[in-house]
């Protein structure tokens, strides 16, 4: 029996060891895309990489502007000002303030 078995592996070597090399290197394809190191991976942790830079950056963006306000609210009076005619409704003594139906609070 054990020379039946080493005879065929002799006469089938080369079929064998391709056989083998196509296995391996399936197998090895196989986990370099589906593992968690895999290419798939990579793929959906750099579109989540992109995004969260991205909201990074408008954040930035966000935070400077309001520090921008805050400076000028600190400094400026006529901010000062117009923030509480615009959030408050507040006049100047002796200031009429009329309001039209149908406007907007933005106008």
């Amino acid at each position: 029996m054990r020379t039946r078995v080493s005879g065929f592996i002799r006469r089938h070597r080369k079929i064998l060891l391709a056989a083998s090399a196509v296995i391996i290197s399936s197998y090895l394809l196989l986990s370099f895309m589906l593992s968690d190191l895999g290419i798939i991976k990579y793929i959906s942790m750099k579109g989540e990489y992109n995004r969260i830079r991205d909201d990074v950056s408008r954040l930035d963006a966000e935070n400077k502007k309001l520090m921008e306000e805050v400076e000028g609210l600190k400094t400026d009076p006529d901010s000062i000002e117009a923030l509480a005619r615009q959030n408050l409704g507040l006049a100047k003594e002796g200031e009429i303030i009329y309001k039209f139906q149908g406007e907007s609070k933005d106008q």
